[in-house]
């Protein structure tokens, strides 16, 4: 399964430590190239100290005037926040990183060598994130889940649990078979329904069950021999169901 690339773009970002960190960090997970958003700092001596031995990949960062630039071909944008309350109009369902994680990998993606197949992670100002127009521009928020009394993680820090969570574990998020094919699952969830309404009379909240299956099913991911083994067991119960009803 191919693995998914990640363009990691820092908005705003206010202090030169927070950037060297972000390239050092970078060079730990395999990552490039770096994207800044109007940085209101320099790439000066204490970005490259802070970056240690990647400080050519900081050198080499991508500098952009809009987000929109940034993010330019990108089949997804997450935006990180700390703050849930903050942009209520904007995103109201943010997910946790495993969550993120798991959707991400769930997917098969393909590659086709170019600039533009990336996954865009935004990080924000540290002083106040990531403003409610620019999480518009993101296709779903993901949070890091900390105490209620301190949300908010410095960016250097928040940017290696990001870095760790979606990269880190690659190799071991990779073992997973083949993802389902679209038909595989939507025949999964149309033969689960089938079943359900056979007892429909019996169950008290059919559609809800429903519902239920799907989301559960959402939220596993399952890979496509686990999908093709449920999917022969609930297959061949309908068939016996069915040909008992024709018997009748």
């Amino acid at each position: 399964m191919s693995k998914p690339h990640f363009r990691f773009i820092l908005v705003r970002t206010e202090y030169e430590m927070n950037l060297g960190s972000a390239a050092r960090l970078m060079a730990n997970f395999g990552q490039s190239p770096l994207y800044l958003v109007r940085p209101d700092c320099m790439v000066g001596f204490t970005a490259k100290m802070y970056a240690k031995h990647a400080s050519a990949l900081l050198e080499k960062a991508v500098v952009c005037e809009t987000l929109a630039q940034a993010t330019r071909g990108c089949v997804l944008v997450v935006g990180t926040t700390g703050v849930l309350n903050r942009h209520k109009d904007a995103l109201r369902h943010p997910l946790m990183l495993e969550e993120l994680r798991e959707k991400i990998y769930g997917q098969k993606w393909k590659r086709s060598g170019k600039s533009g197949d990336e996954i865009a992670i935004l990080f924000g100002a540290e002083g106040n994130g990531l403003t409610e127009d620019e999480i518009k521009q993101c296709d779903m928020l993901v949070t890091i889940p900390t105490v209620h009394k301190y949300p908010v993680m410095n960016l250097s820090h928040s940017f290696a649990v990001v870095l760790y969570a979606l990269c880190g574990q690659e190799k071991k998020l990779g073992h997973r078979g083949e993802a389902a094919s679209d038909g595989e699952r939507k025949a999964l969830l149309d033969t689960f329904e089938r079943l359900t309404d056979h007892y429909s009379a019996q169950l008290r909240f059919a559609d809800k069950t429903k519902l239920t299956f799907k989301r559960v099913m959402g939220r596993a991911v399952p890979d496509q021999v686990e999908t093709r083994a449920m999917l022969g067991v609930l297959r061949q119960a309908l068939k016996e169901l069915e040909s008992k009803k024709k018997a009748q």
